[in-house]
């Protein structure tokens, strides 16, 4: 199993990140953390070390597409290329329609967007896509690029996944997806071999009101077991070979 995408770095897990990791282990549960931050890259490098050792724990950086601090993003570019060897993925990067509304903001962010789609092809990393009520502007310039993608959390419509995959994006499930009526809607239409498992985490947790982590990728996989009609341990292997043969890892 694994968690494709996560935010070990935020301050929800201060307290206990060690435990939370080892709960993940101890399942047999791998992870791939994301900051999306000049600052939670820095704390990502600082406790990836500790946890590296047994090939369990992966990183990708990015920044988020509502941050349009030029500052910022030069510095998070030059911080991916210095450490492009160690990380497997580049984002989460994309476009947020739902917090920005501002069409000026909006165009700053698909210009911002291409810029990181021509970095992902400069430093040969696929791209982890935040997408939220910005689905088909996100698929029409990743198939005008030619890129390929994770579409995390994806909540767009059932055409709009299809279309991404028929060009070779995988699909990322949230582990919210344990109760959400929606996303079981998508697991049921989506084929299990273009979807791979991820918490978010700290949010979207499979028990409302209560912080994620990554050791409840468990419920995840086996609802998606429950409603595709397959063994735990097939959409274990399943989504696990799908992330680690889309990133090669």
């Amino acid at each position: 199993m694994f968690d494709a995408h996560c935010h070990l770095d935020f301050n929800q897990f201060d307290s206990d990140r060690g435990d939370v990791v080892n709960r993940a282990f101890n399942e047999g549960i791998g992870i791939v953390t994301c900051a999306v931050d000049a600052e939670g890259i820095n704390r990502t490098l600082n406790f990836y070390n500790k946890f590296s050792e047994n090939n369990q724990l992966f990183m990708t950086f990015g920044i988020s597409p509502t941050n349009f601090d030029e500052n910022k993003i030069k510095e998070f570019v030059a911080t991916a290329e210095t450490h492009k060897d160690k990380i497997i993925g580049l984002g989460e990067i994309g476009l947020d329609y739902y917090w920005i509304k501002d069409e000026k903001a909006k165009e700053n962010q698909r210009i911002n967007f291409k810029n990181f789609i021509e970095l992902s092809k400069k430093l040969n990393k696929k791209m982890i896509i935040h997408s939220r009520n910005a689905e088909k502007d996100v698929i029409e310039i990743l198939k005008e690029s030619g890129n390929k993608a994770m579409l995390h959390c994806f909540s767009g419509s059932i055409e709009q996944a299809s279309e991404a995959i028929d060009f070779g994006c995988i699909i990322s499930i949230p582990t919210s997806a344990y109760y959400s009526k929606e996303r079981q809607k998508m697991i049921a239409q989506i084929p299990v071999e273009h979807l791979v498992t991820e918490t978010d985490a700290p949010f979207l947790s499979p028990f409302p009101k209560v912080r994620n982590e990554s050791f409840n990728i468990k419920y995840l996989v086996q609802k998606i077991a429950e409603i595709k009609n397959l063994g735990v341990q097939d959409v274990s292997d399943i989504t696990e070979e799908n992330l680690r043969n889309f990133f090669k890892f």
